[in-house]
């Protein structure tokens, strides 16, 4: 009795299985250029986070917004990030009030797409944009003085 066509039809229905996941996972999660932007867009948010925070530890500190973003990486204890890890380019600052300021930066992706994980659901309550440049207001007059 022989075995030839049955040693070539498994491999061949599990290569094929395998084939089909990969193309199922590109589907439900996007290609890897996709992922990638999703990941910087995820960075950059982390970024503006850190800053928004160190902003109001200076406000707190000083009783005054920094300057410029240089200026608040030079205060003791602060590492922020001032640009973009991917691009390169700054990051915006900008002082709108004694007590308020904007934060922005490029973003890949509009983070509404992008809705489906918990990470997002932060993001679009707090940090949601939409592509390209983005910007975001933040007030201190919610901080303890």
């Amino acid at each position: 009795m022989s075995l030839g066509p049955r040693r070539i039809m498994l491999p061949a229905i599990v290569s094929a299985v395998v084939v089909s996941a990969v193309i199922a996972a590109i589907v439900v999660i996007g290609p890897p250029s996709v992922q990638r932007q999703r990941k910087m867009d995820e960075v950059r948010v982390q970024n503006l986070t850190y800053v928004g925070l160190s902003v109001n530890g200076y406000f707190a500190r000083h009783k005054e917004l920094p300057p410029d973003l240089d200026a608040l990486a030079k205060e003791p204890g602060y590492h922020i990030v001032r640009s973009d890890p991917d691009t390169g380019k700054p990051y915006g600052y900008q002082i709108l009030s004694p007590t308020s300021y904007r934060l922005c930066a490029d973003f890949a992706a509009d983070s509404a797409k992008n809705s489906h994980d918990s990470y997002n659901a932060y993001i679009n309550v707090t940090w949601a944009h939409g592509q390209g440049r983005q910007c975001f207001d933040r007030n201190t007059d919610k901080i303890i003085q």
